[in-house]
């Protein structure tokens, strides 16, 4: 009986040793789970291998890297402002990263435009931004920073180059918030600054053009207070001031 008693603690014992083994090991497999795999959520601007490669976290064990580290170097780039970071069990981590809006990249003084109006140094790395290739009077800069805040993301990410076209008769300036966006798909759009919203329907109303016309590229003529809208070959000579040419109407 007593041999047996000393059997079941020996037992016991072995099995609480095999135990406090399992959980230490275990420990030790978790701790040590490799970092497999980031992802990145939210950019529209950066790419999401720079963002990893900014990091530079190869070979790091994902327990061992620090939510507050991470933050605290993604938020050294100027455009992102806020940070989400998540981690699993399996191996992956995730950055849901806030973007401040861009508005355009400013030639003249090498800056980005935000929509908070702060200014940040121009990045090459910072996707769909359009650049302001001409000199502006200050009224008008400011009403064009002001009114692009109301253009979306992705309508700005449509537009290539802005430049200062104010609108004349004759010799006399009659528009001098008006300015000529250049597309990407190669269109043109004269548009002022009150009427600036109208962008976000440019798809809507190209679509109208391309059936009514067939596929054309050209100029259209977003800088009347009517709602009339007019699309022309950029080539003749079309320069709308009130709204009244009736040429390819819409």
């Amino acid at each position: 009986m007593e041999k047996k008693k000393r059997k079941l603690k020996l037992t016991g014992v072995l099995f609480i040793l095999l135990l406090i083994g399992l959980i230490i090991l275990s420990g030790y497999i978790f701790i040590n789970i490799p970092l497999k795999n980031i992802v990145v959520d939210g950019n529209n601007y950066l790419k999401d291998n720079y963002i990893i490669d900014y990091l530079d976290l190869d070979n790091e064990k994902i327990f061992s890297v620090s939510r507050k580290e991470i933050k605290d170097k993604l938020l050294q780039i100027d455009l992102i402002s806020d940070i989400k970071i998540h981690k699993n069990y399996f191996g992956t981590l995730k950055i849901n990263i806030t973007e401040d809006k861009i508005l355009f990249y400013n030639a003249n003084t090498d800056k980005i435009i935000l929509a908070k109006g702060r200014e940040i140094p121009y990045n090459a790395n910072y996707l769909g931004v359009p650049t302001l290739v001409s000199s502006v009077n200050e009224d008008a800069y400011k009403e064009l920073t002001t009114k692009m805040v109301k253009i979306t993301p992705e309508m700005i990410a449509k537009i290539s180059e802005i430049e200062y076209s104010p609108s004349l008769a004759g010799d006399k300036i009659i528009d001098d918030k008006r300015f000529l966006f250049r597309m990407n798909d190669g269109n043109q759009v004269y548009i002022n600054t009150v009427n600036m919203e109208k962008l976000n329907d440019y798809l809507d109303i190209y679509e109208i053009v391309v059936n009514k016309n067939g596929f054309v590229k050209g100029c259209l003529y977003l800088d009347s207070n009517s709602e009339n809208k007019t699309f022309t070959d950029c080539h003749e000579e079309a320069i709308i001031t009130d709204g009244s040419d009736t040429n390819n109407e819409l």
